[in-house]
């Protein structure tokens, strides 16, 4: 129960952390770490309100999964290939058909004209949908029983004693099911058996799904009770702002509301049979999953102050440490165009390594650690060429794999307090690096928050993880052991 499956993440609540601290793209970051920014940057650990876009507030959906193994891979490309070949062939038999009986030409879409062209390849992207088409009509999930199979009072677990309704697993169950599929079809090929192991070598599709539902149900309650047992509870600004989402949903939502501005009663119960049709989830649901993050924010907010402004110095910094990150700061001479990348000159390259040599001396004769900070700041003030310097002059606090090889390594044989670099040359142009304490209110810039609120999110996750490793599960008899395919076809 407790294991999930590698290729699908757990649901994520309103608190997210960071998976390797992100930093500005204006500075020397490696090629790896600019590409993978944008998926690596997480929301602050700050309390958020739920969602209030058009769209109703819902689980965030999980991380993009590996790709499936080569052999997998390939035994569904030829399947595929076999289905659109099978396609092709009777696609081939209707337009000579069609052409023999001198039939009026087909609709749009379908094979057959009356002249020669009849014969002729569709357009490949309409090939392509065609193929894709054929391709998902014969994935799972798409028939069964569905939320009828039972009673929409059933209950179909219990955590810590808290009640997990059949309403809420099928969601969870449905949303597995829907999102295994959208995943196969990214990679080319479809999920057509529940007892396959399209994402798994150790356990079967159904298996994949079941286990990902329970845990996300899991994880809701698990979280719920535990808070509710240390004290948390709503604030009447909090109960206000899971109505003004109700409301918001139900005025915004095309087809639901006009958009005035004002939710009425029937906009709000026209919202109630969105979800229900539509997402297949209660509006008792929807607003159990708001309650449940709004409390995960006041629980983070009684342990650790707003913010994680009451976690300590010591902790902050040993955060850091424990996970890689350094600080530093730099004076930084390009030898390179800042907006093509293309080399410049070898004059200028020349001007800018003497400016570098002549900087680098004044530094060595700074009197003291005081002044020698004194002088690298105003210097970089100065001559810096660093398009980040104006949103960091304190410096950039990074992870290992971030910045640029010849940066982080020169870092890393840098005294933490205050150690100066001599001339460090990368794919940048020239640096000369200082590195600094670690700073606990530094921001980090990947989630726009501040390291001790980070490290604080952090150690809220493992207590977190810990309820969920201690929480007390039992499914019912009757759904243990689902047949998925029944269910969903």
């Amino acid at each position: 129960m407790k294991k999930l499956i590698a290729l699908l993440i757990c649901l994520c609540l309103a608190l997210t952390m960071l998976a390797g601290c992100g930093q500005s793209t204006s500075a020397p970051k490696s090629e790896a770490a600019e590409t993978e920014e944008a998926a690596e940057a997480e929301e602050a650990a700050e309390a958020e309100e739920p969602a209030e876009a058009e769209e109703p507030a819902e689980a965030e959906e999980p991380a993009e999964a590996e790709e499936p193994a080569e052999a997998e891979e390939a035994a569904e490309t030829e399947e595929a290939a076999e289905t659109e070949e099978a396609a092709e062939t009777e696609e081939t038999a209707e337009t000579e058909e069609a052409a023999e009986t001198e039939e009026e030409p087909a609709s749009a879409g379908n094979a057959g004209e009356e002249d020669a062209s009849s014969t002729e390849a569709m357009d490949p992207a309409e090939a392509a949908q065609k193929a894709s088409q054929e391709m998902a009509a014969l994935s799972i999930g798409q028939g069964g029983t569905g939320f009828a199979t039972f009673p929409e009072d059933a209950v179909a677990g219990t955590v810590n004693g808290s009640e997990v309704p059949w309403v809420e697993y099928y969601y969870w169950l449905k949303y597995y099911t829907d999102y295994i599929c959208q995943l196969a079809a990214q990679y080319g090929f479809v999920i057509t058996d529940w007892n396959g192991n399209d994402l798994s070598p150790d356990n079967t599709n159904a298996e994949v799904v079941v286990m990902n539902a329970q845990q996300s149900a899991v994880q809701y309650h698990a979280i719920q009770t535990e808070l509710e047992k240390r004290g948390v509870t709503l604030s009447e600004e909090d109960e206000a702002a899971m109505r003004d989402v109700v409301e918001q949903n139900a005025d915004s939502i095309q087809g639901v509301g006009d958009g005035d501005g004002t939710a009425t009663d029937d906009e709000i119960a026209a919202f109630a049979d969105y979800l229900e049709s539509e997402m297949e989830m209660s509006l008792d649901f929807f607003n159990y999953m708001n309650m449940v993050a709004l409390l995960e924010n006041n629980g983070f907010r009684q342990e650790y102050g707003e913010s994680g402004a009451n976690f300590s110095d010591e902790e902050a910094v040993a955060f850091a440490a424990e996970n890689g990150l350094m600080a530093a700061k730099h004076i930084l001479l390009l030898t390179v165009d800042p907006d093509t990348r293309e080399s410049l000159s070898d004059e200028e390259i020349a001007a800018k390594q003497a400016l570098a040599e002549e900087l680098y001396a004044q530094l060595e004769e700074a009197a003291d650690p005081q002044a020698l900070v004194e002088l690298f700041d105003k210097l970089t003030e100065e001559y810096t060429e660093d398009s980040g310097y104006a949103a960091y002059p304190d410096g950039y606090l990074f992870a290992e794999g971030e910045m640029v090889a010849e940066f982080e390594n020169a870092v890393k044989e840098l005294d933490e307090n205050y150690g100066l670099s001599g001339i460090v040359e990368s794919p940048y142009g020239y640096h000369i690096i200082m590195r600094i304490p670690v700073d606990p209110d530094a921001i980090v810039d990947s989630v726009g928050g501040t390291l001790r609120n980070v490290a604080a999110a952090q150690k809220y996750y493992e207590m977190e993880d810990e309820w969920l490793a201690t929480a007390e599960v039992e499914w019912n008899s009757d759904f243990e052991n689902l047949d998925m395919e029944a269910i969903f076809g």
